[in-house]
């Protein structure tokens, strides 16, 4: 009894650090698998994740399973952000230190359609356990939170195209682990050149997780979104909104510009954190590098990628 009462205190406790790093906005906790709200990629994160209606890289099965149809060669990235450093306890007494957000993308384009894989993992180390008043017992555990997302995507006319994930969401916190399965459906349509519409369909099947005798779903979610090309091409232009069932809207706009060839500059702004989020990106024969920054009330975070792309 008592040791479900400390399990389910503990993960309360991670559900809302993990909301404030997430997502930020109130009336937004308590989701399971909130960590996703995260996001996938570097290069989306900056553009103030305005990216439904881009969705043109390894990270699109992510955003917008349908844009992973747009890739004519194979390519994998990386990503690793320490998403925040708390000292939940305050004068140097302990907390939730150690916090490592990782993410892997790859996509396989082919005549049949494309495939992609996105796999995002969480990890939250050393929580102190905590009985009572007298403060932690000395004890620590660990919250590992897991998301892997195929997707396949196809074309059905040069202008439109369609994309399917299959998601699993798992969760272990101290010795209980639970896991939920779920279906999101992506489209694509370019009415004219440069200027793209992204429509994405989130949680159709709600992953569920169910920790002791806690049962939560991630909420079904409907995104849309524009983007625009102009200056050749050297300038992106990108805008979206979502609205999750319960929540409130949730709106993105960023920017991606090219001054010379092989780099980028990025910025956005997201109302979802209310992050402001910058960026630059810099490629070297098939690999291309990327660094990010975003600022909140509550801090800063940085992020770094690797992707490989082979021609």
């Amino acid at each position: 009894m008592f040791r479900a009462l400390i399990i389910n205190s503990t993960i309360l406790l991670i559900i809302l650090i993990t909301s404030l790093n997430a997502f930020g906005a109130s009336g937004d906790g308590g989701d399971a698998g909130a960590f996703l709200k995260n996001g996938i990629g570097v290069r989306p994160i900056s553009i103030g994740k305005a990216f439904v209606a881009v969705a043109d890289d390894a990270n699109a099965g992510y955003w917008n399973p349908a844009g992973l149809a747009k890739l004519a060669h194979p390519q994998m990235s990386f990503m690793y952000s320490n998403p925040m450093n708390y000292d939940l306890i305050g004068d140097g007494g302990g907390g939730v230190k150690n916090i490592g957000y990782h993410t892997l993308s790859a996509a396989i384009p082919s005549p049949y359609g494309s495939l992609g894989l996105n796999v995002a993992y969480l990890n939250v180390g050393d929580i102190l356990v905590v009985k009572d008043a007298t403060g932690p017992t000395g004890e620590k555990f660990d919250d590992k939170e897991l998301g892997v997302i195929a997707s396949y995507a196809n074309s059905i006319t040069e202008q439109i195209r369609l994309g399917l994930n299959l998601k699993i969401v798992r969760q272990t916190i101290w010795n209980e682990k639970g896991s939920g399965i779920g279906l999101d459906i992506g489209a694509l349509y370019e009415p004219m050149l440069n200027l793209m519409i992204g429509v994405m369909a989130q949680n159709l099947i709600s992953p569920k997780i169910t920790l002791l005798e806690n049962s939560n779903s991630i909420p079904r979610k409907v995104a849309f979104g524009l983007s625009y090309k102009i200056m050749d091409e050297k300038i992106l232009l990108a805008t979206a909104i979502d609205k999750a069932g319960g929540r409130s809207a949730k709106f993105h706009i960023g920017t991606e510009v090219h001054p010379v060839k092989d780099l980028a500059i990025r910025a956005g702004y997201t109302t979802d954190t209310g992050e402001i989020s910058a960026g630059i990106g810099v490629r070297i024969s098939i690999i291309q590098l990327d660094y990010g920054f975003g600022l909140l009330s509550i801090g800063s975070t940085h992020r770094v990628s690797l992707t490989m792309t082979l021609y």
